[in-house]
């Protein structure tokens, strides 16, 4: 999914801050990380420069936070009103003194540091190859949290898109909830006194605020997408915003330049020399693609029928990749699933062999899929045939599939170089007069692959041929496309834990959602008393079990805080996923490694 649900917050990662953010300048900056690069802090954060994006964010009397347009601009550009009303967090890694964030090479958490209501957005131009984008806040519109930084919150990336996340409008509401408590405690250790103030204001007026950012969106008919944002009509919404209405700005440019009238110019005929046999067929099945996986997935197996014969789908297992493949055309006639063993060794897996003893050649399915898509050819059926390789680099493809692989790259005029030679007297079973079969230049395939142990990289042979496509899909999608309705503290726990969980390919994945579809409706039959315990035996079976664990990796030690974390919230009610959770903890302090299976 890739864009932004309207009513949802925003949030983007800024710099650590040894002064708060309150526009001063870090003192000893180039022994201070703060995650900015190192040559930064000491050309100009050292020197006094004030240069730094973010020395401003929760400045006393002005706040604003600068942001690269190389980042931001692929939403902004288009339309500079997009974050207007929008709940925008700011987050970071902890830092401490002496020396801010730690340099080991793990991945801690992010801590939020504060939150805006925007107000504005304006483009600043530093000269003409130079462009940042300046946010600002309405005056009873930011929040600055106080130390130390522990509050976490479940964000998702937005493809094509480097430097806006989307968090989840409850998850925003229940952190402040959790902030608001700690306020309340003896010594809440804010910055200054006024951010307890504002931290009220912000926080009673957060969810009116939320139901204005929706409001203002859906007013705007924004949509944000990772690589094409989806601008409204230029008669509607014109590109060029002029302080004089009544001045076009390109009318001195345009004086004495002849343009002739649109009637009068003719469109270029362009030649197509050739033919596109298309994945998807029917645009019901597109729009499916576009729902499920996002308009960039569907641009690119749109492309492949242009570019290559042979897509790859790769992605975490249960991400969907057999059912997407499966979907792209609904004729069963007319695709083929083949599922690669892990033995073969030569073309003769796939193809077939020689009877020694007939001199017939003995075909697979496959070989017999090959001769109806030549059939269908030569009767001038110009429809798509599509073979789905399951497994595709469970061997190595090279061995096997290089015949195919070099026939099908020819062009369809040279009937001699697409025609293999099978071997025999003839086929078996096929009405043909010959040995020899053609590849038809209507014939694609689609192959799946994993990347795990058990599994062979593809060589630079087979990749130069074909495109690959990643599928991800964020736990809510994954409900969604199950027809599985839950509360929303429920899909929260899932995406936080899949959230922490993918840097170790333990994933939420399909058939995760279906075991807990399944489950669900057969609360009773399982002597369960609420989707809590069903989703509880989930998690623990098909989520949990996936994680191993070794002692002495640096990395575990950030992963185990926000599981622990992910237990205080939720352990009420995911007992047994809280308990094993637990265990892990003994289990690497007693120097054991943690291997489900």
């Amino acid at each position: 999914m890739s864009y932004i649900s309207p009513g949802s917050a925003l949030g983007c990662t800024i710099n650590s801050h040894r002064k708060g953010w309150d526009g001063s300048i870090c003192k000893n900056a180039e022994t201070w990380n703060c995650s900015a690069k190192q040559q930064f802090r000491t050309d100009y954060c050292q020197q006094g420069d004030p240069r730094c994006y973010h020395i401003h964010v929760f400045e006393e009397a002005t706040p604003y936070c600068l942001v690269d347009d190389l980042g931001i601009g692929w939403l902004l550009e288009p339309h500079p009103e997009a974050l207007n009303d929008q709940i925008l967090l700011f987050w970071g890694k902890r830092f401490q003194e002496p020396r801010g964030i730690s340099e080991i090479n793990t991945r801690p958490k992010d801590y939020v540091f504060g939150a805006y209501r925007v107000r504005t957005v304006s483009q600043q131009k530093i000269n003409e190859f130079k462009t940042i984008w300046k946010i600002e806040p309405y005056t009873d519109g930011w929040v600055r949290f106080q130390q130390p930084y522990d509050l976490t919150v479940y964000y998702r990336s937005i493809m094509g898109g480097v430097y806006l996340k989307e968090v989840n409008r409850v998850a925003v509401e229940n952190m402040f909830e959790k902030a608001a408590e700690k306020a309340n405690m003896a010594n809440p250790n804010w910055h200054e006194a006024e951010d307890a103030t504002r931290f009220e204001q912000f926080h009673s007026q957060l969810s009116e605020w939320f139901e204005v950012a929706r409001e203002t969106a859906e007013r705007h008919n924004i949509t944000y997408s990772s690589k094409t944002f989806l601008p409204t009509p230029p008669v509607a919404s014109p590109l060029i915003v002029s302080s004089n209405p009544s001045k076009n700005p390109f009318e001195e440019q345009l004086k004495g330049i002849e343009v002739k009238k649109a009637s009068n110019i003719m469109p270029i005929a362009r030649k197509v020399d050739f033919v596109a046999y298309h994945l998807i067929e029917k645009d019901l099945v597109k729009e499916k693609v576009k729902t499920v996986y996002g308009k960039e997935v569907l641009d690119a197996v749109m492309a492949v029928s242009l570019t290559k014969n042979i897509l790859i789908l790769t992605g975490h297992p249960g991400v969907g990749k057999s059912t997407l493949a499966m979907e792209l055309i609904d004729d069963p006639e007319r695709k083929l699933i083949v599922p690669v063993g892990s033995t073969w060794r030569g073309r003769e897996d796939l193809l077939g062999y020689v009877n020694p003893v007939s001199n017939e050649f003995e075909p697979t399915e496959f070989t017999r899929f090959l001769f109806k898509a030549e059939a269908a050819w030569r009767k001038n059926l110009r429809h798509t045939y599509l073979i789905i390789f399951e497994e595709f680099n469970l061997s190595q493809p090279e061995y096997w599939f290089s015949d195919i692989l070099v026939r099908s790259q020819y062009p369809e005029d040279q009937e001699k170089l697409r025609t293999l030679d099978l071997g025999g007297k003839k086929i078996r079973g096929v009405d043909s007069n010959s040995s020899k079969v053609f590849i038809s230049p209507a014939l694609r395939f689609v192959a799946t692959i994993n990347n795990d142990h058990t599994t062979l990289s593809l060589s630079p042979r087979v990749l130069d041929r074909a495109s690959i496509i990643e599928l991800t899909l964020e736990p809510r999608i994954t409900l969604e496309r199950s027809k599985l309705e839950l509360e929303e503290k429920q899909i929260m726990a899932i995406e936080e834990l899949d959230a922490l969980l993918k840097y170790k390919n333990a994933m939420f994945s399909m058939r995760a959602a279906e075991s807990l579809k399944r489950c669900s409706e057969s609360l009773q039959l399982l002597d369960m008393y609420s989707v809590w315990d069903a989703l509880d035996i989930v998690l623990l079976q098909q989520v949990l079990t996936k994680v191993r664990l070794m002692v002495g990796d640096p990395s575990n030690d950030s992963l185990m805080q926000g599981l622990e974390d992910w237990s205080e919230n939720y352990g009420k009610h995911l007992r047994k996923c809280a308990s094993l959770i637990n265990n892990w903890t003994e289990a690497l302090k007693d120097g054991r490694d943690v291997i489900q299976a």
